[in-house]
């Protein structure tokens, strides 16, 4: 290698770093600031309270802080989308093997996928906990084997809803709207933004007959230790029946779409 291709090569390298860095850098300024915004409101409503809608004031920024990583690490947007492509396009058959085609697999990924994410909101829990004022309640050692399998159920439920979305591609041209149906809901009914006793009665009565509640609100209220042992095995109960009912989804939309698939020669 001659020295032009070298120095051409050091600052390709060095250009893509930065970038790659800069981008990274400006994911966690936005986490902080959405952090920062979401308290501000929370003190605003607090003002002059102690309790609001079963929320006592101080588990407020446990509730801010727990319902962001929720979000953050339940989430597969990019990885949806392209398998959603991936159908679109007709390159599914390449990946015949491969998680699309085995629900167990794809929730793997996901974890895979997420590690890095799992062990920094561990890391900013456990300095919350015992490096601040944090609630007694909050991820208490008595309630971490419910908080933990709570959080499990519910980003596996979020994940196999995500697959069946991913199947609904081989029968509907613009899926994609259902993916971004889904992820901005999950911002304004699941309870991890504002607590599901906030919304409107007739809301809430909706809510319930959907697993937007399992998704956010039971591993959130569970984490606070604001959650009753009765609501979390009636919620543990729900979920049960939601993966179930997911499962048999899954393999009905898969079975067809694969069918659908090869009539048109796929």
């Amino acid at each position: 290698m001659n020295l032009k291709a070298f120095k051409k090569t050091v600052l390709n390298t060095v250009t893509l770093t930065a970038e790659y860095r800069f981008n990274y850098y400006m994911l966690i300024l936005s986490t902080i600031l959405t952090l920062i915004m979401e308290w501000a409101v929370f003190k605003h409503v607090f003002e002059g309270r102690t309790v609001v809608g079963g929320l006592p004031k101080s588990h407020a920024f446990s509730f801010v802080l727990f319902g962001m990583i929720l979000r953050t690490t339940q989430l597969l947007w990019g990885k949806t989308a392209e398998m959603i492509d991936e159908v679109r396009e007709g390159t599914y058959r390449r990946y015949l093997l491969q998680p699309i085609s085995h629900p167990i697999y794809f929730v793997a990924q996901a974890i895979g996928g997420q590690a890095t994410t799992f062990a920094a909101a561990l890391v900013i829990c456990l300095v919350y906990k015992f490096g601040f004022d944090a609630p007694e309640s909050f991820l208490s050692l008595q309630g971490l084997p419910q908080t933990a399998l709570s959080f499990l159920f519910s980003c596996i439920i979020l994940w196999l809803i995500y697959l069946c979305i991913i199947y609904a591609a081989f029968f509907l041209e613009e899926s994609q709207f259902m993916l971004w149906t889904l992820n901005i809901s999950m911002g304004i009914f699941s309870g991890t933004i504002l607590p599901l006793s906030w919304l409107p009665e007739w809301l809430k009565l909706v809510l319930q007959y959907t697993p937007m509640p399992i998704l956010g609100d039971w591993p959130l209220r569970t984490a606070l230790g604001l959650c009753s042992p009765e609501e979390f095995y009636r919620y543990l109960l729900l979920s049960c029946a939601w993966m179930i009912g997911l499962f048999f989804l899954m393999r009905l939309l898969h079975k067809k779409g694969l069918q659908r698939y090869e009539a048109f020669g796929g």
